[in-house]
């Protein structure tokens, strides 16, 4: 009988492959004995791959089916598994994968590691993998890849994951009816077509001639037929040059080398660089909070550094050393953690910081740029909830990527251009505040891997101020028919002074995320310069013209506008509360400000007035529904 071990396996088919009694299984799974099922079919019955009832039969002590698949049939090794080959294979892309292929009881069993750095997906490893064997070695072929390994309290995670070429080639599918000609079809009966029973999918779509993900096998089932522990890796070790080190010296220990991989290297070098720097002396609050910071770090990787390297059937590769406390910072560390948070002098600290911070010429990997953004955001999470109005006085980048429209243009007409003389003019030699526009506040690592900055260069047209000296820069879009692309300097404070009864709150027809401006006509008639429409504390994201998360944003931060308040209407708050009501079955929302955005289409056109006198109706229809009122 040819069993297809891909196909999910309902619980009388369970009872027949496990040669049990359908009652007695029953049983078995209302007692919750057996394994968890993984997944359900079209009906909602709980269905099991092949792979998990042989497991549970070998893990119970019960008689596996002759055709188990990998490796729960497989007898226990009596010596370690040859290795047929060992080496590296060709990817996509220029990149590669190492592997070592093992003569498995006669069935070739293929261990693959991507290495650090190449955006590859396991997928196609594992596909490159058996393409490296000879075409009738291929069938019944397996391939396990480790799951790379984060540092964390609960320890390495000893699973590997499957996949399995198929013992014989998937059957050809049968062929369609022919369908009947025009004029038969008006004499004969209408039947309707058969429909054709669709399996559930457990795992991954494949090719025919791919292998098919199988899921996850513990190390130590893998171990115990190969005759040998497999190796772990930590994410981020599997270099080229470790890993020839661990293949020739062919030990189940680890290879001792300097942690790269966990915050510790970051989290010491910014507190190297803030001492080297005096930062304990100048800003004493901020070190004191990026003192114990470190001294966390330190704390979380001993303990996740020192777990076993070695276990049931595998060993990690390579181990990377314990953290270390350089001289003096250790106790320097110390003494300022134990400094009671001063707010007043936080805050007089978090002003002069940021300036600081902003200036600075970027560097990628500077340590001491990365200890001053990291304690002003230290300082800012500590200080958020009692003084909003003096930590929110720092802009997020805003991304408008089709930036077109009336609204566009005028608010373009009161920009100034920058030149190179300006601090943040010059894009070859930027600040730290320049690099977080043209990068969209990216982290350092993701502006090296992606190569962002000079992407960001090479679209970028020209560089701006705002009338209230936000930076402004100027993108093509790249794309055909798409109108220009502004990064923008958003502010997360509260309204400026000024808006008035005859301020709009306007936006141009947009496809997808929006500026959001208020317009306010001066005593002469003129039009100011349009503001850009905060989100207090929070990012912006507007869009509008149907429902949903991003208009619910808008909603939020136009209420938080009129109320002055930094915590109203959150997304999941005021909208869906005044969204249910007990007399109406419809869903609809009661708020006419909801409904007039999500209602807008082209363009968004809201007058200030009538934006604060339906926040107000709003909180009013809260407070009722608080009290028990209708």
């Amino acid at each position: 009988m040819t069993v297809t071990h891909s196909r999910p396996h309902t619980l009388a088919q369970f009872a027949r492959r496990a040669r049990m009694s359908a009652q007695r299984l029953r049983v078995l799974h209302g007692e919750r004995r057996l394994p968890a099922p993984d997944g359900v079919d079209p009906d909602g019955v709980d269905v099991w791959s092949a792979a998990t009832i042989d497991r549970w039969l070998r893990d119970t002590g019960r008689t596996v089916p002759d055709d188990a698949v990998w490796p729960f049939g497989w007898p226990d090794a009596t010596e370690p598994a040859e290795v047929v080959w060992s080496g590296d294979i060709d990817l996509p892309r220029g990149h590669t994968a190492a592997v070592t292929i093992f003569d498995g009881a006669g069935q070739p069993v293929i261990y693959a590691v991507g290495y650090v750095g190449q955006d590859v997906s396991r997928d196609t490893i594992a596909e490159a993998a058996i393409a490296r064997l000879d075409p009738d070695r291929r069938p019944g072929a397996v391939v396990v890849q480790p799951y790379l390994l984060d540092p964390r309290p609960d320890g390495p995670y000893p699973h590997l994951e499957l996949w399995r070429m198929p013992e014989q080639p998937d059957p050809a599918p049968e062929p369609a009816p022919a369908v009947l000609p025009a004029m038969l079809r008006r004499f004969l009966p209408q039947r309707e077509p058969v429909a054709a029973v669709r399996q559930p999918v457990i795992g991954r779509q494949r090719r025919p001639d791919a292998p098919e993900y199988a899921g996850s096998v513990f190390a130590s089932e893998a171990a115990r037929v190969l005759g040998r522990p497999m190796p772990l890796w930590w994410a981020g070790t599997s270099t080229a040059q470790i890993m020839r080190t661990v293949r020739l010296l062919d030990q189940p220990r680890p290879v001792s080398i300097p942690d790269t991989i966990t915050e510790w290297p970051a989290a010491i070098a910014r507190l190297a660089a803030a001492l080297e720097h005096s930062m304990h002396t100048s800003y004493p609050q901020a070190f004191a909070l990026l003192a114990r910071e470190t001294r966390a770090a330190h704390r979380d990787v001993s303990a996740a550094l020192t777990h076993p390297s070695t276990g049931d059937g595998w060993y990690l590769a390579v181990a990377p050393q314990p953290p270390t406390w350089p001289a003096v910072a250790e106790q320097r560390a110390a003494v300022a953690a134990g400094r009671d948070l001063d707010p007043e002098a936080a805050l007089d600290e978090l002003d002069r910081l940021a300036q600081v911070e902003a200036d600075r010429p970027w560097r990628l990997g500077d340590p001491y740029g990365d200890a001053l953004r990291q304690a002003i955001l230290l300082l800012r999470g500590r200080l958020a909830a009692t003084h909003p109005e003096r930590v929110y006085t720092f802009c997020v980048t805003y991304s408008w990527p089709d930036a077109h429209g009336p609204i566009h243009d005028e608010y373009r007409r009161h920009l100034a251009r920058l030149t190179p003389a300006d601090a943040h003019g010059d894009p070859e030699r930027p600040t730290r505040r320049l690099v977080r526009l043209l990068t969209e506040d990216a982290t350092d690592a993701a502006i090296a891997h992606h190569q962002m900055l000079d992407r960001a260069r090479e679209r970028l047209i020209d560089l701006y101020r705002d009338p209230q000296g936000r930076l402004v820069a100027h993108l093509s879009a790249g794309i055909p028919g798409i109108a220009d692309h502004l990064l923008i300097e958003w502010p997360t404070s509260m309204p400026p002074a000024g808006w008035t009864a005859q301020t709009v709150i306007a936006a141009d027809k947009t496809y997808s995320a929006t500026g959001l401006f208020a317009l306010t006509p001066g005593p002469d008639g003129a039009l100011l310069a349009p503001q850009p429409v905060p989100n207090p504390g929070d990012e912006p994201r507007y869009t509008f013209g149907y429902d949903g998360n991003s208009p619910a944003v808008l909603y939020q931060a136009l209420v938080r506008c009129v109320l002055g308040d930094w915590t109203s209407a959150a997304q999941e708050g005021w909208v869906q509360r005044l969204a249910t009501r007990p007399d109406d079955d419809q869903g609809r929302t009661h708020s006419r400000l909801w409904q007039q955005i999500v209602t807008s289409q082209g363009a968004l056109r809201l007058s200030w007035a009538d934006v604060q006198q339906c926040v107000r109706d709003d909180q009013e229809a809260l407070s009722l529904r608080g009290q028990g009122r209708r």
